[in-house]
């Protein structure tokens, strides 16, 4: 067998490895260090050499497109970024290209599988139809990956030396994913399975593998050091984080030639990143210690792990790794564990819609029922809300931030069949993760945001776009498909949505002619209005006739009020007491005012808090989340607001009453959603700190509705 076979072949076994592997079980998690957000680049490595010149590469590029620095070089005294020239060298990029683009369509074949599958459609006589689109996906794929294999196979015909050897293992790794995609397309004619999810999921990463292979540049990475082996004159990488996932291949960089080449030697040691790397006088470079994840569910707690299984040798002219084990396969990935990967959800019963609808009719009314599903996610994801996609039945979640969820996922919650999703593995921000207000800004490898340091209510589902709207962050609003289950895009806000912490106060709330974002108005007192241009994907500022409030950090939230097309906004000033008043804004004639409601005063002897609400058509309320005092076990009662009568009310809906708080969602503030499903007319309430799923089937007849 050639050489290269051979060494593909071993790739080939490696794959993404189990999540976790080579974990010690006995060593205990640990955080990161924070790093300085004023620069630029984040968690890279340079090294620089005494004749002036050096190597940089790795890390997160916080205004870059892509979120990559890209390789540069030292040029005398300053760093060079020499990504177009890498580029343009390499015989290989037209593969790259193709490559890359079937890799995504996977990725969008498999979140359209997933949604099958939790939507309860995963087989027939339901997803008959479905079923049958998918399997015609994945032979379309499978045919694509023939093509590009049997281009590859013999090298285009540019290729040489290197560069034809990164051919031939692009196209192993495609041949492993065709075996996949073939597997699933034939499967996928009598159901969707977690087998064929976790195929297709195969057969995504070993493209992606492929399309690593034909690059100008190693895949990015992070907290991965470069050292200058002098013997041979090259830079040597190994692993690294992906932030989502660690790697273990070996890279080297010939400053003479200008050009990256990937080592395929026959092992190499367990995934890792945060090691070290030094040189010797003999041609080697030792690597020592580094991190694996942790998967620790634990508030607050430390998500990497230390390794002490060193050191080991890399021998640069041999290519060969040398050490105290056999070493793994190069390229293996090893991703976390448990509620931070895809699988993990997939554990259980088949999702069953009708069993689960049936629950749903017949729950007893004006009682908060705790729903029970499989899986619940971990960690907490405080500070934020949830938002309803009515076009495909789900709640989505991007909430978390501070001491809670920093992850660049969104979650799924399908009403359907009480089942929840998660997309993608978990990406988190290093040491910046917990940090109050210190998250990093701009893409992560994948091209996804950080969450903010809270999330609040700085996001929702737009119905126009059909896309989910993220304008938490200073500079841009960041777009989310739920389709292809990601982060698709960005576009830059306009000023009056731009200052500093906007995070805090950004609220936006859906309408059937939009979205609109009330925001505070730099430099002045008062707040603002934008809508979302969903054709030209902007915001555009909104003349408001008379005086509109500013929203204030936890206290304060807009509901939209079906019936009279009007926006209500709730708010009780920053450290001060609730005063109950309630303020308009007619969409009609874009005019605010103070409604002072009848009974403002007993409303505001109350002393409730004001948070998260939603607006119940059928009983033309707003429900907030607040209950009125209690003492002991005693019902508490709940609070709204009734826009006919202008005036606060309060109601009976019963919960179970548990030892620490009331059983409801409606007893949570600043970490929790309440949404209102037309299609069934339930309201629905997520707890955001514990991911806890209420419904309620509610009849305002039945409710002893009465004045504050």
């Amino acid at each position: 067998m050639n050489r290269w076979i051979a060494l593909a072949a071993v790739i080939l076994m490696a794959g993404p490895s189990a999540a976790g592997a080579g974990e010690p079980p006995s060593r205990k998690p640990h955080r990161l260090p924070t790093v300085d957000l004023k620069q630029r680049v984040i968690w890279g490595a340079t090294c620089a050499i005494p004749d002036g010149t050096g190597l940089a590469f790795g890390g997160q590029d916080q205004e870059a497109d892509d979120g990559r620095p890209h390789t540069r070089v030292l040029r005398d005294g300053r760093w060079v970024g020499i990504r177009d020239d890498l580029r343009a060298a390499n015989p290989l990029r037209r593969g790259d290209v193709q490559v890359r683009a079937l890799a995504r369509r996977q990725q969008f074949f498999l979140a359209s599988a997933r949604a099958t599958y939790f939507r309860g459609l995963g087989s027939p006589p339901e997803g008959l139809s479905v079923l049958g689109m998918l399997a015609r996906d994945q032979k379309e794929v499978q045919e694509e990956l023939r093509t590009l294999i049997g281009e590859l196979q013999g090298g285009p015909a540019s290729a040489t030396g290197a560069a034809s050897v990164q051919a031939r293992t692009a196209a192993v790794y495609l041949g492993q994913a065709e075996v996949k995609v073939a597997l699933a397309a034939q499967a996928l004619s009598r159901a969707v399975t977690p087998a064929v999810l976790k195929a297709m999921h195969a057969a995504q990463v070993a493209t992606e593998l492929a399309a690593d292979a034909l690059g100008a540049e190693p895949p990015p990475r992070a907290l991965s050091p470069l050292v200058h082996e002098p013997a041979s004159g090259l830079y040597v990488l190994f692993g690294g984080d992906h932030l989502d996932y660690l790697t273990n291949d070996t890279w080297v960089f010939d400053p003479k030639a200008q050009r990256w080449t990937q080592r395929h030697p026959a092992a190499a040691p367990p995934p890792r990143a945060n090691h070290t790397l030094k040189a010797t006088a003999d041609g080697k470079a030792v690597l020592s210690g580094g991190y694996t994840y942790a998967s620790n569910t634990d508030y607050c707690g430390g998500q990497y792990v230390d390794l002490d299984d060193g050191p080991w040798t890399y021998d640069v002219s041999a290519d060969a790794w040398s050490g105290p084990a056999d070493g793994v396969p190069p390229g293996s990935r090893v991703y976390r564990t448990g509620p931070f990967h895809p699988d993990h959800f997939l554990e259980g019963p088949p999702p069953d819609a009708a069993s689960h609808e049936k629950v749903l009719a017949d729950i007893p009314i004006n009682r908060w029922v705790l729903l029970k599903p499989p899986r619940v996610p971990r960690q907490n994801r405080d500070w934020g809300t949830v938002r309803l996609d009515s076009d495909r039945d789900q709640i989505l979640v991007w909430s978390g931030g501070h001491s809670a969820h920093g992850g660049t996922d969104v979650l799924h919650y399908h009403l359907g069949t009480n089942r929840w999703e998660l997309p993608c593995p978990v990406a988190f921000p290093l040491g910046q993760l917990y940090a109050n207000t210190a998250y990093p800004e701009g893409y992560t490898f994948n091209r996804r945001p950080w969450p903010t340091g809270h999330t609040y209510q700085n996001y929702v589902y737009d119905p126009l776009s059909k896309k989910l709207l993220f304008a938490g962050r200073q500079r841009y609003t960041y777009v989310y498909d739920p389709d292809v289950a990601d982060w698709i895009g960005r576009f830059e806000k306009p000023p009056g949505m731009i200052y500093n912490s906007c995070f805090y106060t950004l609220t936006l709330e859906a309408t059937p002619r939009g979205v609109f974002c009330w925001g505070e108005a730099p430099n002045r007192e008062g707040g603002l209005i934008h809508r979302f241009d969903a054709t030209a994907e902007t915001w555009r500022p909104v003349e408001v006739q008379g005086h509109l409030p500013e929203p204030v950090v936890d206290f304060s939230t807009m509901v939209y009020d079906a019936r009279r097309d009007r926006f209500l906004m709730l708010r009780t000033p920053y450290g001060k007491k609730p005063d109950g008043q309630v303020y308009e804004l007619d969409l009609n004639t874009m005019r605010a005012r103070a409604l002072d409601p009848v009974n403002r005063q007993a409303a505001a002897s109350r002393g409730h808090a004001i948070d998260r609400a939603c607006y119940v058509p059928g009983a033309d309320l707003v429900l907030l989340c607040a209950l009125l005092p209690g003492d002991g076990d005693g019902l508490r009662r709940h609070i709204a607001y009734d826009g006919a009568g202008n005036r606060w009310v309060s109601l009976t809906i019963e919960y179970e009453r548990g030892k620490e708080r009331p059983l409801a969602p409606t007893a949570v503030h600043r970490s929790v959603g309440l949404v209102y499903d037309a299609r069934r007319n339930r309201l629905w309430g997520v707890d955001t700190n514990r991911l806890r799923v209420f419904v309620l089937r509610f009849d305002p007849d039945k409710a002893d509705v009465q004045p504050l």
